[in-house]
């Protein structure tokens, strides 16, 4: 295989530029993921969540132009059960497809019994025709219908139903290439009836949504994006908008026209075309990363496990998008090619430009709202009122009642806050960073560890440490349980295969 030139982060951020100004992580970010579809099991999925009018479905769509039209799939709303009408295949129960060329009529089975050389009479015609529709019936019977995602990338523009979603869980997850799902169908005048229908390949998935919150087990399956919303890119969106909508067809002649683009474009094609199965990271790599992710994660939690899934496949994005350029193993019908360090930087460089947002299961816009305002938070917290008057003072813009509370109680779901009654008016709620909870209490966290563990003999159950946190602390439930699950993410308590806890040592 020839080479090529090797294509870096800088390259795609200024080819992608064209039509997308400013977001360079996030556009290089989408590119890549996308290219992972022509993969064999390293999709990932993504969600770009914001606000509207921010750009979340611009970003995909845009990328999107840069891969064949044949393997994208843009879907504007998707109700719970709509994933079993999207178009399908019949499939006999052997794998072999099923058409109405395949449905006897009597003329075919007297053209076909004539063309044996035979002279069959009416009777003759008619028992071959019914042996044959009794074989067709017990055929359609025994089939399923195939919804093909292999290699396919899949846009929502719009997040689906909360059931669509749920249904989809095992795809998302790469449970199983092949995932079986039973249903009742309405058939007309024959009520309902069931109907198999099987879902193949491991799509990449992308989700838009303005939405902030999203069920725990969504978000641990995305990597969470947020288009910028810095002056400088909403001054050149505008200024490109201008010149696509003041003449689309020169605009669109002159994209065609850009080689880099053109060059870009190319190169998907190759990449689809190559059939590289796997994308192998060795061995000495493997270590590095290892010991990196360990040193920047020194408290391990659950989705870290999958966190780590992200950062490899950025490392192995990179990777296939230089193919051309890596040591390659196996055959032309079935390759493997082998990261090198430059793919581990880049991989790194890019996941760690989302990370810290992403590892509180937040999108970017949310974790950037948290850091500019946690300033506002003394230490008597803030009402809804009063965070809307800091957000307005620091994003220059208003900001409505329930989209506030939104994400206070997001912010809240992801540990970063907790809230109390206002002691001059309990029918408000005031909203604290969760630390300064613990740092403002008579008996320190420290001091409470040091209670906790001369009090609780091991094993221990969950419900025993929080009823002793609550009688030290005189707290609410709720806090204690926030504060337990602190000594959990520091690495303090471990459970055991039993559901008991132990002390560290």
């Amino acid at each position: 295989m020839s080479e090529e030139k090797e294509l870096s982060i800088e390259d795609l951020i200024e080819i992608l530029g064209s039509t997308i100004k400013h977001d360079d992580d996030n556009k290089v970010i989408t590119f890549l993921v996308m290219l992972l579809t022509y993969t064999h099991e390293d999709q990932i999925n993504l969600g770009f969540l914001a606000e509207s009018s921010t750009g979340k479905s611009y970003i995909p769509l845009e990328i999107s132009a840069y891969f064949p039209q044949e393997d994208v799939i843009k879907i504007g709303y998707a109700s719970p059960s709509s994933w079993s009408h999207l178009p399908s295949v019949l499939m006999s129960k052997y794998g072999v497809p099923i058409t109405d060329e395949h449905r006897p009529t009597r003329a075919k089975v007297k053209e076909e019994l004539e063309f044996e050389g035979k002279k069959p009479s009416k009777e003759e015609i008619e028992a071959e025709y019914q042996k044959r529709k009794r074989l067709w019936k017990e055929m359609v019977k025994e089939s399923y219908y195939l919804v093909d995602f292999e290699r396919k990338i899949v846009i929502f523009l719009d997040m689906p139903h909360y059931l669509f979603l749920q249904r989809i869980r095992p795809l998302a997850s790469h449970d199983e290439r092949e995932i079986t799902h039973i249903i009742t169908d309405k058939k007309e005048r024959h009520g309902l009836r069931t109907k198999k229908v099987v879902i193949r390949g491991f799509p990449t998935i992308v989700y838009c949504s303005a939405k902030l919150g999203m069920e725990e087990q969504e978000k641990t399956r995305l990597l969470l994006l947020s288009p910028e919303k810095s002056q400088e890119k909403l001054r050149e969106s505008i200024f490109l908008k201008i010149e696509r909508e003041a003449d689309r067809d020169a605009f669109i002649k002159r994209l065609m026209k850009d080689p880099k683009r053109k060059m870009l474009i190319e190169r998907v094609r190759k990449i689809k075309e190559a059939n590289i199965r796997n994308v192998i990271i060795p061995e000495e790599l493997r270590s590095y990363i290892y010991t990196q992710f360990m040193e920047d994660h020194p408290y391990l939690i659950p989705r870290h496990q999958r966190d780590i899934s992200r950062l490899l496949a950025l490392i192995k994005a990179h990777a296939l998008l230089n193919f051309m350029n890596r040591k390659q193993t196996g055959n032309p019908i079935c390759r493997n090619i082998i990261v090198n360090e430059k793919d581990v930087e880049a991989g790194f460089r890019l996941y760690y430009s989302i990370a810290e947002a992403n590892e509180f299961g937040l999108s970017p816009e949310l974790w950037e709202i948290y850091r500019k305002l946690k300033p506002y938070f003394n230490e008597n917290g803030l009402t809804i009122l009063e965070f809307q008057k800091a957000y307005f003072k620091e994003f220059h813009k208003p900001i409505g009642y329930k989209y506030a509370k939104e994400i206070l109680q997001t912010l809240e779901s992801a540990g970063l806050l907790y809230h109390e009654p206002d002691p001059s008016d309990k029918r408000k709620l005031r909203y604290k960073p969760l630390e300064s909870g613990v740092k403002n209490s008579s008996n320190g966290i420290g001091e409470l560890y040091n209670i906790l563990r001369n009090e609780l003999q091991e094993p221990f159950y969950e419900n025993q440490a929080i009823d002793l946190i609550v009688k030290h602390r005189k707290c609410s439930f709720e806090e204690a349980e926030r504060i337990f699950q602190i000594f959990v993410d520091e690495g303090k308590l471990f459970r055991d295969p039993y559901g008991l806890w132990h002390w560290s040592k």
